[in-house]
């Protein structure tokens, strides 16, 4: 009888030995990120992140969406999303409204649904996990400009479409922060590009002309240091007149090998993915996350807004020392 009970006493130790094992390998859930441009590398720069995020947190990561922008196929991706019934769906979109009525579904069906990157109509999302209010990107901006030629000098600004609400917005942040920190920077001109390379170019040129005491050249999208970069090295100013302001790495790339551009911000688009994800995995588990500031590891300074708005408020500063480091 005392074998017999050493036997069952050890199989109920071996059992519970291997449900513990289980339970410590088992995730809590499975979070999608869906990215409406999956071959765009600034996209694509954070799969890696967002699952490593979602594995550090106890959650499974799909990461997928459609290679072009496409909402329908985006639409269809998220329906087979909820037949999946996933936790949460982490949604980066190039259209605001087409995509609600699926988030809704989603919703309905107990998925949580955080946007990332471009926000879309608040009803068909749990929260926008986003970076900061866009237009204050003016601040970090200047900032660029005074890394580049110091806290004196005449600037130029080439924006992408001069009717646009949120460009004009970024400027004026420019100017009133530039006046309160920096009162030796005159800003001579703001020009328009309207979103196109040749044309940014043609425009910078002309800047060199006009304004021959420029000393630099700010982009206010994240599409004109390259090009005005181009402008500065065929006009012979390398080292008298600065590309800076906005730009995504790769664009900055060439200007910073010539000379042109030693300094260009934007954000870090992988960590933006992670911070999606981790909003996303707080809300599954019903983590209390207040009005005001957040203690989230990783976001110093996480913040929730009103109507459900998470930012982190984290740009990054790219320069000939670190912009080989990023892809996008």
């Amino acid at each position: 009888m005392k074998k017999l009970v050493a036997i069952v006493l050890t199989l109920i130790l071996a059992l519970s030995l291997i449900c513990v094992a289980n339970a410590e390998g088992e995730k809590k859930g499975t979070i999608a990120v869906v990215c409406y441009v999956t071959s765009a590398p600034y996209f694509s720069f954070g799969e890696s992140a967002a699952k490593a995020t979602g594995e550090a947190l106890g959650y499974d990561v799909i990461w997928t969406g459609t290679t072009e922008v496409d909402t329908p196929g985006l639409i269809s991706i998220i329906e087979n999303l909820i037949e999946q019934k996933v936790d949460a769906i982490c949604l980066a979109s190039g259209d605001t409204t087409s995509v609600v009525p699926v988030c809704q579904k989603a919703m309905e069906a107990g998925i949580k649904v955080v946007t990332f990157d471009l926000d879309i109509e608040p009803e068909g999302r749990d929260a926008y996990a986003g970076l900061m209010d866009l237009s204050e990107l003016g601040i970090p901006q200047v900032e660029s400009i005074v890394a580049s030629i110091g806290e004196e000098g005449d600037v130029a600004i080439v924006t992408g479409v001069l009717t646009n609400e949120l460009l004009q917005k970024r400027i004026e942040y420019c100017e009133q922060y530039a006046a309160e920190k920096y009162p030796g920077l005159n800003f001579v001109t703001v020009e328009s590009m309207d979103e196109d390379a040749e044309k940014c170019y043609e425009v910078a040129m002309n800047i060199l002309t006009a304004y021959p005491d420029v000393k630099a050249i700010m982009s206010n999208v994240s599409t004109g240091v390259g090009p005005i970069s181009s402008a500065i090295e065929d006009a012979g100013k390398i080292g008298e007149v600065y590309a800076c302001g906005q730009s995504t790495p790769n664009l900055a790339k060439p200007g910073m090998a010539s000379g042109a551009c030693v300094n260009a911000v934007l954000w870090d688009t992988a960590k933006w993915q992670s911070w999606a994800v981790t909003i996303a995995a707080n809300l599954i588990e019903g983590v209390d996350m207040p009005v005001g500031k957040l203690s989230i590891e990783g976001f110093d300074e996480g913040e929730r807004l009103e109507d459900n708005i998470f930012y982190y408020y984290e740009t990054f500063t790219f320069t000939p020392d670190n912009i080989n480091d990023f892809d996008f």
